[in-house]
């Protein structure tokens, strides 16, 4: 397996990357959060998504390959949060269970967000993530949040690096 590419996500690449995150979700979160959340998440919808974002050029996407193919995924922007804990926020990371400890997530992290001043918001129950975030530089700052975007309350946990 060769070492990930980064570069920034392009229109065309809209189907690919709804097929990594629909796989990363079932990878990363099955038993972690309501089954009902997963089966809803469909490669159809995922691109409808990623389509729009990547048409509408909302905030910064970018994927990482390898052997030229998309194995993850990463998006950030200006901090969603009122009042904002830093004002670069990191949306999403996703990086295929193959491809975990190959680079690609760090790649990923550098290239969306850099090594200043960034928050995140990561599932309560996900200490693989907890730990990758971590090892870069970001801590709980003790907020806590029930995300009901997906239909049920997930539990998510704010990190923050300064």
């Amino acid at each position: 397996m060769s070492a990930a590419t980064v570069r920034e996500a392009v229109p065309g690449d809209a189907p690919r990357i709804a097929e990594v995150h629909v796989a990363v979700w079932h990878e990363a979160y099955t038993g972690r959060m309501p089954q009902s959340i997963l089966d809803g998440m469909t490669v159809e919808s995922r691109r409808a998504l990623w389509d729009r974002v990547l048409t509408e050029r909302r905030g910064v996407l970018w994927v990482a390959e390898a052997d030229g193919v998309i194995v993850g995924f990463a998006s950030a922007g200006a901090s969603l949060d009122d009042p904002p804990a830093a004002m670069t926020q990191l949306y999403a990371i996703n990086v295929l269970a193959s491809h975990h400890g190959t680079g690609a997530g760090e790649a990923l992290l550098r290239a969306a967000i850099g090594e200043g001043p960034a928050s995140l918001w990561v599932l309560a129950d996900n200490p693989r993530a907890q730990a990758f975030y971590a090892k870069h530089g970001f801590t709980p700052d003790g907020a806590v949040k029930d995300d009901d975007a997906w239909g049920e309350a997930i539990r998510e946990v704010r990190l923050v690096r300064g």
